[in-house]
């Protein structure tokens, strides 16, 4: 019985080591430099879709975007005219603000031969425990999935929105709306850039408005890999690894047990988990951190006021 504990305890241990030096190298890699596009040597024009209601329109009503409402997306996409649109970009119905340059970013890219496009989605609202840990997790599958992929020549990850398409690519691809766009830009092997400081700032976090099943994405695993389609093979294993929470509370509970059973045999995994611990860390970008700071800061500052307010004789 010992034995096959054992082997059990190397097996689990070998594969959870290999993720952890997985996930260490694409948050390294996310840290390094994006490449700069050079500038577009021609003009281009974006659809830019916005649900109906958002006050984006009203806030660069003075700003030469083209805005389009919709309230179907697909219609509206199909409703526009290729000889007038290059690409589209398809904001979530939480965006509030844009940042500066947004639109030369993305033809600068787009320019380059990118057909798609994922821009960087910063949430505003990080009020609340359950509102900061979310964000917290989508910005580490930003660096990780997205920044880190990009640097090894690997499509990054898409969210299904707050991205910029090729519109004539959109037009023939999208069956319904509820066609995967990644899924279908993948398995053709269309490149999906991701840059960074194209930031779009949002309310809440965005939804992707599609499902994704990750039990057809696991079927395309070995087709994709005999077929030598990197970035399709890739992301079908990040979306088979846990989540960062999950994924370090399963280390935990299995140290715990091997400290249980035999704790010489347990060092490893602590290690392990104090690995995965510095992984992710060095994917949380540095504005969660130095939000963090100040917070702390302002509180001290308030407690030393009250305090020295106290000791001021009235």
């Amino acid at each position: 019985m010992d034995s096959y504990i054992y082997i059990l305890d190397d097996l689990i241990f070998f594969f959870t080591g290999v993720l952890f030096i997985y996930l260490f190298v694409l948050a390294v890699a996310s840290h390094f430099k994006h490449i700069i596009y050079s500038k577009a040597k021609k003009k281009y024009h974006c659809a830019i879709l916005i649900p109906e209601g958002s006050p984006l329109i009203t806030i660069y009503k003075e700003e030469p975007y083209e805005f389009i409402t919709y309230n179907d997306l697909y219609q509206r996409i199909n409703s526009l005219d290729k000889e007038q649109y290059d690409l589209v970009l398809i904001l979530s119905d939480t965006t509030c603000a844009l940042s500066p340059r947004l639109m030369d970013k993305i033809y600068d890219a787009y320019d380059s031969g990118i057909q798609a496009i994922q821009l960087h989605s910063i949430t505003e609202n990080r009020k609340g425990f359950r509102n900061r840990f979310r964000i917290l997790c989508d910005e580490i599958q930003n660096s990780i999935c997205r920044a880190g992929n990009t640097q090894f020549g690997l499509s990054s990850n898409l969210l299904g929105t707050n991205m910029a398409i090729d519109l004539g690519w959109l037009q023939k691809n999208l069956k319904s709306s509820r066609t995967n766009i990644e899924r279908k830009l993948l398995r053709q092997n269309i490149y999906i850039d991701y840059l960074p400081d194209a930031i779009v700032y949002c309310q809440s976090a965005p939804a992707c408005p599609y499902r994704k099943r990750i039990r057809k994405m696991a079927s395309y695993l070995l087709p994709s890999l005999l077929e030598g389609n990197w970035s399709f093979f890739n992301r079908i294993i990040q979306q088979l690894i846990p989540s960062p929470l999950k994924l370090c509370i399963f280390v935990a509970i299995w140290a715990t047990l091997i400290t249980g059973y035999d704790w010489t045999s347990s060092f490893g995994w602590w290690i392990l988990l104090f690995g995965l611990l510095i992984a992710y860390s060095l994917a949380i970008p540095d504005y969660l951190v130095e939000d963090k700071k100040k917070k702390k800061h302002s509180i001290w500052r308030k407690r030393h006021l009250n305090s020295e307010l106290k000791e001021i004789p009235a």
